[in-house]
């Protein structure tokens, strides 16, 4: 028995095995976060696992898409043993006599991938029956696919090296003086620089036809024989580096092209290829100081990142980078938002306001005032913008085509102005003449539809790799980022036009054609907001009602539109304002506004992920007009979480969770924060109103926690069918009850 389990721990796989928890335990970490992603399901909230197991190419997810995936994991798979070998195979000198050493040391460190493989082909089989409703046989096609792809990799990778790697015995009959004085990568005399022990010792190992063989002698063979074949693999292993790297470059000049939008799960195998292989060659190159070597480049790189230059820098697309900044300063805040310039945006509304009344007043009840409706929607992914969609549609057709007549402002976060932003569109094409169905489930579908494999593939091969691509834009020249990607496929999934700037709305929002709408976004800055609309809307940056103080408050809120008037407000597109307003970190980048010092913006939501406030703020500013010209206030609030939650506590807790819940409450209950003070507020604002004010709430609900759809920029066929069941749950059916009796009033 001991001399089994010695037999077994001197064999290949396992000293290799072994080898990886020992030495470079960065190369094994990628393995264990993708085993903490597939079988722990971690991340799973944001859409981590939707996008491994659901990976969507060309608007399709099956055998092509799957086999897109398993070349990208074939490539991590090859790029994982070839930074392996390079590091570790002078370690096992027996292999230099072998006929394919590469090939061995692949087979006989395959425990790994192997065990990833099972759990991962395990979870696919669980997912697509659970979440995508399908059968035996389109499952097994999906699987067959990525196994194509990964055996395809396998094979392109083995015929080049099986052309250019030779072992010992093909060493000695060219002529090895010619060779040695090429200029190969570094030299290290492996004989000299490593002591006996340092040598891994193995007895057994596994061949190409699955037999286990014992290793033989290579003490008859000159040292230096053993180091020139090492050194001429790993030649040819840097030759494959530099020519994946190429391509991944190359790529980045195709960014629009939907044959080069891979699955976001194949683009991520390819990027832990990358990093594999850069800091692979830091490590090898630079010997016992590997380590330092990838600090100092991650800190350099770092360094670098700050010169606009590089392209690193975000824009908002339509604003003029070129001309003197704006000051941002108290002193110019509060000329922004002193007493005289809310007097005048304020009488700057009031033709609107006039101009909504009219609209919705009927020519033969002239006395009969009409109810004023305000819209808000949550942020959330594309999970918030097709539940908006969905419930908007039937809370329309409920008002019989006229809810966006009724309404005069929509406001909110991230995904659910995804869809306003959209419907609001189509409510205009349509106004000028267009034959459009605003009930058409088709809207909620192109809403909906996948951005994440276009942003994956720009934050690989363009924002990583070689950010110095350009576009122009009515004579503005802007970086190419996965912020520009996004915007274009926003544009493409939902015909919206790309160059439609805030601007071009204006005329319609003041002749209340449309409803007003306006975006917000969280300067990182200081945390204050910018309010974007192509109205100056001073009134918002600071209290300035009757119950305000004086005009020496704190002002949290900028108006956009004045504050960067200089530098062309008026032509910032409608999508870099949606997109700015949705900036979820990683997803998008964080866009630099021509300021001084430079401003960086990002999601909306942190301050108020519902667009409560702007509404408030709006009410406050015109509560007398309101409740003079009106019959009553109607807050239509749609949002992808439920509002009222039981309290969760754990009476339990450990160490870890005592040092890092302080921070943790502050982001998990964020949303209840904003909630705990807008309905304060709320309350207030209807005793301002008289009574007026009704709250319609519209709340994304599962039967089961787990069965709710993941915060991402993909959903799945579950999660777009268990969206279009929210609405008709017993709280949605409720608040659609409560919406049609207002209606009728």
């Amino acid at each position: 028995m001991l001399t089994l389990l010695k037999d077994i721990y001197y064999s290949f796989p396992l000293q290799l095995l072994l080898l990886s928890f020992k030495r470079h335990q960065f190369l094994l970490f990628f393995w264990v976060l993708l085993f903490a992603i597939i079988i722990g399901r971690i991340g799973a909230g944001i859409g981590t696992h939707s996008v491994l197991l659901d990976p969507e190419y060309l608007g399709n997810v099956g055998y092509l898409s799957f086999a897109v995936v398993g070349i990208g994991f074939g490539a991590m798979f090859i790029t994982w043993n070839v930074v392996m070998y390079i590091l570790h195979s002078h370690r096992f000198p027996f292999m230099a006599s072998l006929q394919y050493p590469l090939g061995m040391f692949v087979l006989n460190n395959a425990i790994i991938p192997l065990v990833f493989l099972i759990s991962y082909f395990i979870t696919v089989v669980n997912f697509r029956i659970k979440y995508e409703y399908q059968g035996f046989w389109q499952i097994f096609f999906e699987l067959l696919g990525f196994a194509a792809g990964f055996v395809l990799m396998i094979l392109v990778t083995a015929v080049y090296f099986n052309f250019t790697n030779k072992n010992t015995g093909s060493i000695i009959d060219e002529n090895k003086e010619r060779i040695w004085k090429r200029k190969t990568m570094r030299k290290v005399r492996y004989n000299e620089t490593l002591e006996p022990e340092q040598f891994n010792r193995v007895d057994y190992y596994l061949t190409n036809k699955f037999n286990i063989r014992h290793t033989r002698t290579v003490d008859h063979y000159d040292p230096l024989l053993h180091q020139l074949v090492f050194r001429r693999h790993h030649w040819n292993a840097f030759i494959a580096f530099v020519f994946s790297i190429v391509v991944l470059t190359c790529m980045g000049f195709f960014l629009e092209n939907p044959f080069f939008q891979f699955p976001i799960a194949a683009t991520g195998f390819l990027f832990l290829s990358l990093l594999m292989s850069m800091f692979g060659m830091f490590l090898y190159w630079t010997g016992g100081w590997g380590s330092m070597a990838v600090l100092v480049f991650m800190l350099f790189a770092n360094y670098l990142t700050q010169f606009d230059v590089f392209g690193f820098q975000s824009r908002a697309y339509g604003l003029n980078y070129n001309l003197k900044k704006a000051t941002y300063n108290l002193e110019a805040f509060r000329e922004l938002s002193s007493d005289s310039a809310i007097a005048r945006d304020k009488s700057y509304f009031l033709p609107i306001l006039e101009n909504w009344a009219r609209k919705n007043t009927d020519p033969r009840k002239p006395f009969e005032k009409p109810k004023m409706y305000f819209v808000n929607v949550s942020g959330g992914g594309l999970r918030a913008a097709m539940y908006s969609m969905v419930t908007l549609q039937q809370c329309d057709s409920l008002a019989k085509g006229s809810l966006l007549d009724k309404t005069f402002l929509i406001s909110g976060a991230s995904g659910g102005m995804f869809a306003t932003t959209y419907l609001r569109e189509l409510f205009l094409q349509k106004k000028n003449g267009f034959p459009i169905n605003l009930s058409e489930h088709q809207y909620a579908e192109n809403v909906s539809k996948d951005v994440l494999n276009p942003i994956a593939l720009s934050i690989l091969s363009n924002d990583v790799l070689i950010p110095f691509h350009r576009f122009t834009l009515a004579d503005k020249r802007y970086s190419v980022d996965r912020g520009y990607i996004f915007e274009k496929f926003y544009c493409q999934n939902t015909q919206f036009p790309f160059t439609k700037t805030i601007a071009d709305y204006k005329a319609d929002e003041y002749n209340a054609k449309i409803p007003l709408l306006i975006y917000h976004t969280t300067i990182m800055n200081d945390s204050r907001r910018y309010y974007i609309s192509p109205h100056p809307v001073s009134f918002l940056m600071r209290p300035h009602g009757k119950k305000a103080l004086d005009n020496k408050m704190e002002i949290d809120a900028i108006d956009f539109g004045a504050f960067f008037k200089k530098q062309a407000s008026d032509s910032l597109l409608v999508t870099s304002a949606m997109r700015m307003n949705a900036t979820f970190p990683f997803f998008f980048p964080n866009s630099a506004l021509p300021s001084e010092p430079s401003t960086y913006v990002m999601d909306g939501g942190a301050l108020d992920n519902f667009g409560v406030e702007t509404t408030l703020r709006f009410l406050n500013s015109f509560g007398d007009w309101i409740n003079k010209n009106t019959s009553g206030v109607v807050i239509i609030q749609i949002r992808d979480s439920e509002k009222f939650e039981e309290p969760k506590s754990s009476d339990q807790k450990t160490v870890f969770a005592r040092i890092t819940d302080p921070l943790g409450t502050v982001y998990t209950n964020m949303e209840n924060m904003q909630d705990f003070l807008t309905d304060y507020r709320l309350d207030e604002m209807s005793e301002e109103l008289r009574g007026k004010l009704q709250f319609v709430l519209f709340e994304y609900t599962t039967e089961k926690e787990e069965d709710k759809a993941a915060m991402s920029l993909h959903l799945t066929t579950r999660d777009k069918s268990d969206i279009m069941k929210s609405a008709k749950r017993p709280n949605n059916m409720a608040a659609f009850n409560k919406l049609k009796r207002l209606l009728a009033e």
